[in-house]
């Protein structure tokens, strides 16, 4: 964990556990773009974690993203580092900081992609799945909700979907974001389509500062630098649409930059360009 202040905020970023993967399966650039400077990048495999983001506000408590480590690495195993041995569940490393499955109100599921909202869920005594923030409110884009592939996995109860999303609905605990949603005055969620149709981010502006938690806006900061660079599945115009829209606002705002697979950073412009540093 490693916790940090934005203005009245307390902000605590929790690694689930580590994905290993070369940036070439994933993204769909040319190799004649990355060759050389970034070789090492795409056809090497590196660590990216997986992250969460509990932010603790004097009246409101908000967790984007809930990984389960133990869950997605059953379904992605060819992504786990040989021998590894992930960190603390999200629950045991909240309950370290202090914070109760309770006391969380919002828990923002920044995309459908079972990664970031594999640990909504837990497996109770008798071997059902409850919700793992039982007074969460849980917000979902509409547009991934409506989705045929999930409203299709929805209908088979064995499914990830129907075990997680499926079970935030039939308890009453699930809300479809369309757009954007303010949470409070300092906390914002804000559409940003393009990884997933609803696709979603979550601004935190208090005091002076900002902080963005983007979600999978941005996998490595070479998208960052490169933001025509995505992974395949992205719809590219509108995801180009959104990155540059964000790169924007956080160059304006001087913002932290808090992606689910990289580390913290700040956006700074050298030159024509724009670069990500970490912080």
């Amino acid at each position: 964990m490693r916790t940090f202040r934005v203005g009245n905020a307390t902000v605590t970023s929790i690694s689930v556990g580590d994905f290993n993967f070369r940036l070439k399966d994933t993204d769909d650039v040319p190799e004649i773009e990355w060759k050389g400077k970034y070789s090492d990048i795409f056809e090497n495999k590196h660590p990216y974690p997986s992250l969460s983001f509990y932010v603790s506000l004097p009246h409101l408590s908000v967790l984007v993203d809930a990984g389960d480590f133990s869950k997605f690495a059953s379904t992605d195993a060819e992504m786990i580092p040989s021998n590894y041995k992930p960190p603390p569940t999200l629950v045991e490393q909240l309950k370290e900081a202090g914070v109760s499955r309770g006391h969380i109100n919002y828990v923002v599921i920044t995309h459908a992609h079972y990664d970031h909202y594999a640990g909504v869920t837990m497996k109770a005594p008798d071997a059902r799945n409850i919700p793992t923030f039982p007074g969460a409110r849980h917000l979902i884009g509409k547009q991934d909700f409506n989705s045929h592939e999930m409203q299709e996995a929805l209908r088979d109860p064995n499914s990830e979907e129907s075990q997680t999303i499926g079970v935030l609905l039939r308890g009453g605990l699930l809300e479809l974001v369309p757009e954007g949603r303010e949470l409070s005055d300092e906390v914002e969620i804000i559409a940003a389509p393009g990884e997933t149709p609803g696709h979603k981010i979550v601004k935190i502006a208090s005091g002076k500062e900002t902080l963005y938690c983007v979600g999978d806006l941005f996998h490595h900061a070479v998208e960052v630098e490169n933001p025509k660079w995505m992974a395949k599945w992205d719809h590219h115009e509108t995801n180009l649409v959104s990155r540059k829209r964000l790169i924007d606002a956080a160059l304006k705002e001087r913002a932290y930059i808090a992606a689910a697979h990289m580390p913290l950073g700040r956006l700074e412009r050298q030159g024509s360009n724009v670069k990500f540093v970490e912080v």
